[in-house]
């Protein structure tokens, strides 16, 4: 027995109780209990990279103690100990961020032992050389000392698998060895044995065939036929079918005592329908199942089963070369397999399924995915030929006459890919990669979340339609817990299923538990966090190493949960744009980023998941604060400066000097804004992430960054945004509060009151304006304060009707600010409405001069809506509608879809003054819907009124055009 490098050569075996002996044979103790487990699930896995949450679920299971990660590597030291290693402590077991991999060498474990004559046999039988067959069956065989780790402390989800798959293969074996016995005419003696195969396994047929065949040539024709009769009924008593036809074929050929079933002589073809199946066509069939309750890709498996079913393609066409590509649990081999099964009777010489492994730490290379190929196809293994170019020839050969169906799981790239591509018409090639593959011909789709619907329907076939809709919020929950990724939902599902005292609330509550999403979705040896960090570990391989992607990746995922610019990632980062831009295309071609419009990001829920926990594990507190502070400073300034254009006249937030993000900072040339359109298209266009900046200011303890970037967006938020303006501004003032800022906690109730006024409720913003008074009373310097919130006060009273009260709150505004053309536009508003029209229009014509040379369209379009309100009033209603249509084309331009609908109902009042009904219902019906979208359901009531009046004939009659 050979050793691996420099290590002490070890014999493992599972294969029965389990062994660690020498290469002598002498027993090696393997410490605790919990150490022999480890060992174990290791060898389960054998030079394969296994993640922590793997070995601590298959440990522990799902009582997983807080100790567990301490626990492991004491254990871990205790087995290096154990295996006496020459080359250093780290030769045998290799620990790693990501898991952990034991080192071992083909001859040393049995399964493995037993895998290679396994495929040896198998390749022997494809050749009819059925003397190596059993040869190589009985060696495989006589490594099975009983049930396998049968001395081993691990739970049924870590051994059940693993002991299924092996007695699965030994039967396997068996079959083949009594096929080879049959074929070599030794069906003498081994009825018996078959007998004993038949009542421990009375569904599989294969042995009932081998049975009556062995019978039948012993000369025990009626013992043949009573084995049938025998088999018959058992099936059809425990699945309700009839045999499968090779076996019924077989009674009959017994039947009537059919000549070719005798032993075949030295020299001649082997004997047929040796088995129930009858003739063994010579090629693979190793396609996984496929899931039974396949859900959401309809369209993408209509679309490759199309291209693959396709049968008017010339001779000597390109090998059609399908790939899909997602990242980690989005289902493409799911999708493929699907496929490939519904169009494998296209390819009768054979399915092949080839894990190349491109996501993990050891991808298969192209020569040793070759050989697995060609030994597939049936050369033997001492006939493989060296080298990826001569395998790549014989490969070709081999396939050039046949139509096979190739399926390459997880391919790393392209050129991993190209050498295993047959070179002749007639086969196909199916690839998944969570890479992009753009350099082959044929069908190409990218894997995203399921939609909503789909996602839904998943989760009902594995929970139970019943179950599901008992609690449809609940539902809701897990839904958007999984993001719609198919791997998190039959995970979430089938943890759902298996526990019957559970409810969708109590799974809910678990996933929505913060920070805990990551740890439930698991089920058995399934983790979604190891199927995304398998990409993540990749990015480390990056020439710009820990530096580069895989930082960027772990600081980007402290991003609010939004979609987000290259210029906000440059700042979170601290680096310039052009090298964040490459970054972020880096891990959009990784799958750890989606790219919903150019120039724009955004992570999957669970891969932002994953970037948190990875950035809390890898980088200090204060990197993860410091990216957080860059980012919402880069906020706080775009908004201002947005401000500055879209209310050039309006208050800004006072910003210190050595605050950080001073001009300079990354992302900090972008604000620059040329005029009021530019300003308005970036808050559109930034608009969640400002929002969300603020909260996460708040919750990350920048207090005085948080309100300040509240107050800053004002003057957006204003323009038909009233949720996000009360949002804002409410985590602005617990934040000012939390900073102990008294101004700052006025200028939030202020901001509180406009909003709540602009709603239509003018009573409580009454109550937000008065504590501002109270803050600022007596308090030197706050003349603008003071005159902000008595003009506020003073449209409210408006509103309340109380005209002389808002005229004498106006006029005390003024004492504090003038010009203020804000409180001028409400003044003239309060004097029209007290009868004093041309004092009214006075103040208009000097508050618009003012409001022009200033470039403030905002307080422009309310002086022109007001104007309108006037005029009408003076009976010039001709004039009041080129005054609404002004004051209409300012707000759309700038998104003021409450001041527009306001402008709307002055402009449908002035056309039914001037006779036009149907113009005035027009625009009182915009206006309308417009008010209810926007939740001011109190204004509606005058306007259904409007609405609902008769119209009388006759009148004066004005057409005039109405915006669209």
């Amino acid at each position: 027995m050979n050793g691996l490098g420099g290590m002490v050569a070890v014999r493992f075996g599972l294969l029965g109780s389990f062994v660690v002996e020498d290469a002598g044979g002498a027993p090696r103790p393997v410490g605790t209990p919990k150490a022999r487990a480890l060992l174990a699930v290791l060898l389960m896995r054998p030079d394969t990279l296994v993640s922590w949450d793997t070995v601590k679920t298959a440990m522990w299971g799902d009582s997983i103690p807080a100790t567990a990660r301490a626990s492991l590597h004491n254990h871990v030291a205790r087995l290096r100990r154990d295996l006496d290693t020459d080359g250093g402590p780290e030769s045998r077991i290799l620990v790693a961020p990501v898991g952990f991999r034991l080192r071992v060498a083909e001859d040393e474990l049995d399964v493995t032992l037993f895998d290679g004559f396994l495929c040896r046999a198998r390749a022997a039988r494809l050749a009819k050389d059925w003397a190596a067959v059993e040869a190589l069956t009985g060696s495989a065989l006589a490594l099975w000392r009983g049930d396998p780790l049968s001395d081993v402390a691990l739970p049924d989800t870590e051994r059940g698998p693993f002991v299924r798959r092996l007695e699965e293969a030994r039967l396997q074996v068996l079959e083949w060895r009594y096929e080879a016995d049959l074929h070599l005419g030794r069906h003498q003696g081994i009825a018996a044995e078959l007998a004993e195969l038949v009542a421990a396994h009375p569904l599989r047929e294969t042995f009932h065939g081998q049975l009556m065949l062995a019978l039948h040539r012993s000369g025990r024709q009626a013992d043949a036929l009573l084995a049938y009769d025998t088999a018959r009924r058992t099936i059809r008593s425990e699945l309700g079918v009839d045999p499968e036809p090779g076996l019924v074929a077989l009674h009959r050929r017994i039947l009537r005592l059919d000549p070719t079933l005798a032993v075949p002589a030295p020299g001649e073809p082997p004997a047929a329908a040796v088995t129930g199946g009858g003739a063994t066509a010579a090629v693979p069939h190793q396609l996984p199942s496929a899931i039974a309750d396949f859900t959401g890709r309809e369209e993408e498996l209509g679309l490759i089963v199309g291209e693959l079913a396709a049968t008017d393609r010339p001779d000597g066409a390109t090998v059609l070369v399908h790939r899909v590509s997602g990242g980690g649990g989005m289902g493409k081999t799911t999708l493929m397999v699907q496929a490939a099964h519904q169009v494998r009777d296209r390819f009768p010489d054979g399915q092949v399924f080839l894990d190349l492994g491109g996501m993990t730490t050891m991808p298969m290379t192209p020569e040793n995915a070759l050989g697995q190929l060609l030994r597939t196809l049936g050369v033997a293994p001492d006939e493989v030929p060296c080298g990826v170019q001569a395998r790549s020839a014989l490969f070709r050969s081999l396939v050039a006459a046949r139509r096979m169906l190739i399926l390459l799981d997880d391919a790393g790239d392209a050129a991993q890919v190209r050498p295993l591509l047959p070179g002749a018409a007639g086969s196909a090639v199916l690839v998944t990669s969570r890479r992009r593959l753009v350099s082959f011909p044929g069908v190409r789709i990218d894997l995203g979340a399921l939609p909503d619907d789909a996602a839904h329907r998943l989760l009902v076939s594995i929970v139970g339609a019943e179950r599901v809709a008992a609690q449809p919020e609940a539902t809701a929950e897990v839904l958007r817990a999984c993001g719609g990724m198919p791997l998190a939902l039959r995970l979430a599902g089938s943890r759902l299923a298996a526990r019957p005292a559970w409810s969708v609330q109590d799974l809910a509550h678990r996933l929505n538990n913060h920070g805990r999403v990551l740890r439930e979705l698991y089920a058995d040896d399934l983790h979604v966090r190891t199927a995304l960090q398998m990409s993540y570990e990749l990015l480390l391989q990056d020439p710009e190493g820990p530096a580069g992607p895989a930082r960027a990746f772990r600081l980007l995922g402290l991003m609010p949960g939004v979609a987000f610019g290259t210029a906000a990632a440059a700042a979170l980062l601290g680096r310039d744009g052009v090298t964040v831009e490459d970054w972020l295309e880096a891990l959009v071609d990784a799958h750890l980023l989606e790219s919903p419009a150019p120039g724009r990001y955004q992570f999957h829920c669970l891969v932002q998941a994953l970037a948190r926990e990875l950035a809390k594990e890898t980088d200090t507190s204060e990197e993860r604060l410091g990216a957080v502070e860059r980012l919402v400073t880069w906020s706080l300034r775009g908004a201002d400066a947005a401000t500055a254009r879209l209310a050039p006249a309006g208050r800004r937030v006072p910003l210190e000097p050595g605050e950080p993000g001073e001009p300079g900072e990354p992302g900090e040339e972008a604000f620059s804004f040329d005029g009021y359109d530019e300003a308005y298209a970036w808050c559109e266009r930034e608009r969640e992430l400002l929002v969300a900046c603020v909260r996460l200011a708040h919750e990350s303890g920048m207090h005085a960054l948080a309100w300040k970037t509240a107050a800053s967006l004002w003057a957006y938020v204003r323009l038909g945004r009233g949720d996000d303006w009360f949002g804002t501004h409410t985590v602005g003032l617990a934040a000012a509060r939390a900073e102990g800022d008294e101004r700052a906690e006025a200028w939030m109730l202020n901001g509180i009151g406009n909003q709540v006024m602009q709603a239509g409720r003018p009573d409580e913003a009454i109550a937000y304006y008065r504590q501002v008074l109270r803050i600022h009373e007596g308090t030197e310097g706050r003349d603008l304060e003071m005159a902000a919130v008595l003009n506020n006060i003073g449209t409210c009273c408006t509103e309340l009707g109380d005209h002389r009260s808002a005229l004498g709150y106006y006029r005390e505004s003024l004492v504090w600010e003038s010009p203020s053309t804000a409180t001028m536009n409400n003044l003239a508003d309060t004097l029209a409405n007290l009868g004093r029209l041309d004092e009214a229009l006075g103040v208009l014509d000097e508050a618009e001069r003012v409001q022009r040379a200033a470039g403030d369209r905002v307080s422009l379009a309310i002086g022109l809506r007001i104007r309108g309100d006037v005029l009408r009033g003076a009976g010039r209603p001709a004039e009041a509608v080129e005054a609404y249509r002004k004051a209409l084309a300012l707000q759309r331009q700038g998104g003021d879809l409450h001041g527009e609908a306001l402008s709307l109902t002055g402009l449908g009042d002035a056309l039914d003054d001037l006779g036009d009904r149907a113009g005035a219902e027009a625009c009182w019906g915009r206006a309308l819907v417009s008010l209810e979208r926007r939740g001011y359901v109190g204004r509606t009531g005058e306007l259904r009124k409007r609405l609902a009046a008769p119209r009388t004939a006759g009148g004066p009659r004005e057409q005039v055009d109405i915006p669209a």
